[in-house]
């Protein structure tokens, strides 16, 4: 039996009531786009401070960033550890998708 995958989303946004209403939130949302069965996702909502620790993120196949209203440029607190995070995923070699927002920083964190 094949290892179970596992991804981390971090999210740059909160639930709209629509989201919440119609996928049960944005963690839904990318899972069922993105996941298969049998994978296990995590999500932590970067937008009101909440990151995974840094010696976890060894364990994760994948990451995802996504979208957010907020400009990918502001030297905000969330924005610049999450940045800071980008720089170790691509030291470490980690596949990262960003999605708008995350895409832009994503590119603007690569080494």
């Amino acid at each position: 039996m094949a290892e179970q995958k596992k991804y981390l989303l971090f999210l740059g946004v909160p639930d709209s009531e629509f989201a919440k209403r119609t996928y049960g939130g944005y963690h839904n949302v990318f899972v069922s786009l993105l996941g298969d069965e049998g994978e296990q996702w995590d999500s932590y909502r970067v937008v009101d401070g909440e990151f995974p620790d840094e010696k976890d993120l060894e364990k994760y196949d994948g990451f995802v960033i996504s979208g957010s209203s907020h400009d990918a440029f502001q030297d905000t607190d969330w924005i610049l550890k999450l940045c800071d995070i980008i720089k170790k995923l691509d030291k470490m070699k980690k596949k990262v998708l960003g999605v708008c927002f995350g895409h832009q920083l994503r590119l603007e964190n690569m080494h």
